[in-house]
């Protein structure tokens, strides 16, 4: 047993304690009572004292790629992959001619480019990093996106909770059912070879990408399942002009992707529309950026009751256009949380830096805004039984930031990195030293 006395705990629960302490055993917070109630005479309890420090709920990341995580550094040293790297350019160079290079599909195809030209272990070690990197920034909760199953064992064994989307998308009605009868089966098998971290959902790539049959297989199946469904929304104006008109230069990217064109099943709606035709909106699905969605549809989005991904980093970054938080807040309040997710070289992991950043805008109260990266994404995740606050019965998930002399807890508005992490109790953190291996 285990007792953290520190001089602030925000606890995502509404409460702001000073002079309290956190008291944990096997994993789980057992106590919280004031520091001057600690006693020092029970043999079996360690005392750990933090001094000005405020302690939070671990963070939860609510849409990641790790795969991609050293994508915009990595450069083929195999001849295999450099060979690889050649061709997938002439073929990108070849497919996207005359295109503007600030094109949403190109961006994607250039991303797409480089990762196919890594191989197995490349991708396995950016995996990997992009995962120690959340962590030392205070990530002890994940939602992962992909379509490859190789990442299943590592995050699988990773040492904090995480919801791994399996990624999907087809072309045709006969493709879509093939897709889901596989996915199905794997899903079902890796259900019985999961850890207690480890969640399952869907991931429904996007509108232009997922035929109306996939959309009715997915939403049918999890419906009957209980499963979170996830996809991106009104992500870029290449999808916009999609839906409208039956074609943009989204076409090139599936041409560049081995798809073959793809229609939607109705023109001229919105994105809104479009889904709530197929009735795939409902509040167990995540939808993600919505950049190019209107006022009238963000409201008539939140009336569903979806959750929400705010990727303000990759929606500047690969969109062009991102959401001021403040809209986000008007729409999405209490339903939203962040994602880091960027293609830069040089990236944050930060999940508080990146909220501090859009707080600006809105200046929430800090104990307010870090809801936004804890009980608010438990519950989109509906893990907040487990995780998300710091209450009596759920898991150590938490962090240790360091206060300057004198400081509040507000200090956690110029603050990125905490000094430790811990997930169920384990410290994998301190003072930036990893003490876990993947």
């Amino acid at each position: 047993m285990k007792c953290y006395k520190s001089k602030w705990i925000l606890t995502s629960e509404g409460e702001i304690l000073e002079d309290y302490a956190i008291v944990v055993d096997e994993g789980k917070i057992v106590n919280i009572l004031p520091n001057s109630e600690v006693k020092f005479d029970d043999e079996e309890k360690i005392v750990k004292e933090l001094g000005n420090a405020v302690i939070t709920p671990g963070f939860i990341d609510l849409f990641t790629q790790y795969q991609y995580t050293d994508v915009s550094s990595s450069k083929p040293k195999c001849a295999k992959n450099k060979v690889k790297k050649f061709f997938q350019t002439i073929a990108k160079n070849y497919t996207f001619v005359g295109v503007k290079s600030d094109n949403y599909s190109l961006k994607w195809a250039n991303i797409l480019s480089d990762y196919f030209a890594m191989d197995r272990n490349e991708k396995i070690s950016s995996f990997k990093t992009g995962i120690i990197e959340s962590i030392k920034q205070g990530t002890t909760c994940i939602a992962q996106v992909s379509r490859e199953y190789k990442y299943f064992d590592i995050i699988n064994k990773a040492p904090i909770k995480n919801y791994l989307f399996f990624e999907v998308y087809a072309d045709s009605s006969d493709k879509s059912k093939k897709k889901f009868k596989d996915l199905r089966a794997k899903v079902e098998d890796l259900i019985y070879h999961k850890g207690e971290n480890t969640h399952i959902g869907i991931m429904l790539h996007s509108i232009s990408s997922v035929h109306k049959k996939l959309w009715e297989l997915f939403s049918k199946y999890c419906r009957k399942h209980n499963m979170i469904v996830m996809t991106r929304f009104a992500e870029s104006q290449d999808e916009i002009e999609w839906i409208n008109y039956g074609f943009s230069d989204i076409d090139l990217l599936h041409k560049f992707m081995g798809f073959r064109k793809i229609t939607p099943y109705a023109k001229g709606v919105s994105p809104v529309e479009y889904l709530n035709n197929l009735k795939v909106l409902s509040k167990k699905v995540v939808t993600a950026n919505a950049n190019y969605a209107t006022e009238d549809e963000l409201a008539a989005l939140a009336e569903t009751e979806v959750k929400y991904v705010y990727q303000p980093l990759y929606s500047e970054e690969i969109c062009n256009k991102k959401l001021p938080f403040e809209t986000v807040l008007k729409y999405f309040k209490g339903n939203f949380g962040f994602s880091t997710q960027s293609f830069k070289t040089e990236k944050s992991f930060s999940l508080l830096k990146l909220a501090n950043e859009a707080n600006a805008e809105a200046n929430l109260p800090i104990d307010e805004l870090i809801k936004y990266l804890t009980i608010y994404p438990a519950k989109i995740l509906r893990l907040d039984n487990t995780t998300g606050s710091i209450k009596i019965g759920k898991d150590a998930d938490f962090n240790v930031f360091k206060l300057p002399e004198g400081a509040d807890y507000n200090a956690l508005k110029d603050l990125v990195t905490p000094y430790s992490t811990y997930s169920k109790g384990r410290k994998l953190i301190k003072a930036g030293n990893v003490r876990f291996s993947l």
